[in-house]
């Protein structure tokens, strides 16, 4: 599981009349997210240590996962301003006391800030009439939130400064529409708020004659998908059907052959031939269920993308405009377009670094070696490579603050040929950037633009300088 979920329902107020409704609510969405492939922690009737200790356990424990989802039912308020969950032990004070014995979600928010790259949910059905909001600066409802992490959306039961309603049944009215909602495959999570927002708003004019419009507050940076159902590659063909098909031939010529491309290809081109589909939609049904077992997942366009990546290195050629392996000709087929979490990413605003470089090389007893002067911040790791015919020599280095200098490039610890040779500097994509870097570059480098910058779907952007140099009569010369 890549998806952890909190769940709190505060229903026996020590203080105040019993709720009827939250530790339903609670226990009915921890269900249904447990059904949906989150881990989820689960806490009922929760005073304030009890919220805090656990609370924070969540957010040490988020760090492994790539989805954070916080459920709350209960009495909630603001006061001046700012969020509270009400636990169980509150007392009616005055406002500063009151501050004290509530949990702040924006608290909460301002903690989420560390977990950059991460979706991060946060849904509040919290806002009954509330017996706690009676002193000056406490008010019924949730204020809007300001200052909201990227990549998080806050779901609110009803609007800014109003109330909502327990229900009539076993659960409060917004999270028994919610309850539903969020089971809708292949629905983007905005798509299912708004649709829970015209269905609660139906349902309250109906019941209580008081319209109660459900709210969010959304800095999503991607889409996020609380179910998904891939439709059949083929209406013909289950996807369980292509990948039985392609592991027993994959078995098959694992024990007839040593050739490696033959393993690999071969199964693929035996079922292009049996299921009349292109190879992409025959690699995208049997990938789907691979990573399903692996625990993995992704979406069918970053799935292509990845296949096509194999493809190319598997063995199969392009031969005139066709597909080839070997002597096998194959209809290879279309990738699906790129989806928002693969095109290439916009720099967050005033972060963008367009970088720039220029670099000299000096040949020591016939060994080169390359000075780059340029705007890449300091600790950056820049892979030098150095080609011409039948030559390849590497080094990796860290930038430096004033300039960059790298390793001595030879012949197998001679001077270098005579010829012409092209210098490439490349860093590495954003997950293995120290984080100092990071920082700067923002996720997938979408902070670093230029003409030396370089992008591909899967990892984001790259640095990718390129230089041509002639090595003649013991001397470097630069090639515009």
């Amino acid at each position: 599981m890549d998806r952890l979920a909190l769940v709190i329902g505060n229903a026996n107020y020590t203080f105040a009349n019993a709720l009827n409704n939250p530790i339903n609510d609670a226990r009915d969405i921890s269900d249904i997210l447990r059904k949906l492939g989150f881990e989820v922690v689960e806490g009922f009737n929760l005073t304030l240590t009890e919220t805090n200790e656990m609370v924070n356990s969540f957010l040490r424990d988020l760090d492994n996962y790539s989805t954070g989802l916080l459920f709350y039912a209960g009495h909630g308020m603001q006061i001046d301003g700012k969020n509270y969950i009400v636990p169980v032990d509150c007392k009616i004070l005055d406002q500063s006391q009151t501050i004290f014995s509530c949990y702040c979600i924006d608290d909460y928010l301002s903690k989420l800030n560390v977990y950059k790259g991460k979706t991060n949910i946060i849904i509040l059905d919290a806002c009954r009439n509330n017996p706690f909001a009676t002193g000056r600066g406490m008010v019924s409802g949730f204020s809007e939130f300001h200052n909201t992490p990227r990549g998080t959306i806050i779901a609110f039961s009803t609007s800014p400064d109003c109330t909502a309603s327990d229900g009539i049944g076993s659960n409060g009215l917004y999270t028994q529409v919610l309850k539903d909602a969020i089971q809708i495959p292949n629905m983007k999570i905005e798509e299912i708020f708004k649709a829970v927002r015209i269905k609660v708003s139906e349902l309250s004019l109906s019941a209580f004659h008081e319209e109660q419009l459900s709210w969010e507050h959304s800095c999503l940076v991607g889409d996020f998908y609380f179910s998904v159902t891939p439709q059949p590659v083929n209406i013909e063909y289950s996807d369980e059907e292509i990948y039985a098909f392609v592991k027993e031939r994959g078995d098959y010529y694992e024990g007839e052959t040593e050739n490696i491309y033959d393993i690999e290809c071969m199964p693929y081109v035996d079922a292009y031939k049996k299921f009349n589909l292109p190879i992409i939609k025959i690699l995208r049904a049997f990938s789907r269920i691979q990573y399903k077992n692996d625990g993995k997942a992704f979406s069918d366009p970053t799935i292509d993308e990845l296949n096509y990546h194999y493809i190319n290195s598997w063995g199969f050629k392009l031969k005139n405009g066709r597909w080839y392996y070997r002597d096998n000709y194959v209809e290879m087929g279309d990738l699906l377009p790129l989806s928002e979490e693969l095109s290439q990413p916009t720099p967050e605003s005033e972060c963008e670094l367009r970088i720039g470089g220029r670099v000299k090389g000096e040949l020591e007893n016939g060994k080169a070696r390359f000075t780059l002067w340029s705007n890449i911040p300091v600790d950056t790791p820049l892979i030098f490579s150095l080609r011409r015919k039948n030559y390849l020599a590497q080094c990796s280095v860290s930038v430096t603050e004033k300039f960059t200098i790298s390793d001595l490039f030879s012949n197998k610890g001679q001077a270098l040929r005579n010829g012409h040779y092209r210098l490439q500097i490349t860093c590495p994509i954003h997950s293995v950037l120290p984080e100092s870097v990071k920082e700067v570059f923002g996720e997938r480098n979408r902070n670093i633009t230029g003409g030396f910058v370089s992008f591909d779907p899967i990892g984001g952007n790259t640095i990718n300088m390129n230089y041509e140099f002639l090595i003649k009569d013991n001397e470097i010369i630069a090639i515009e």
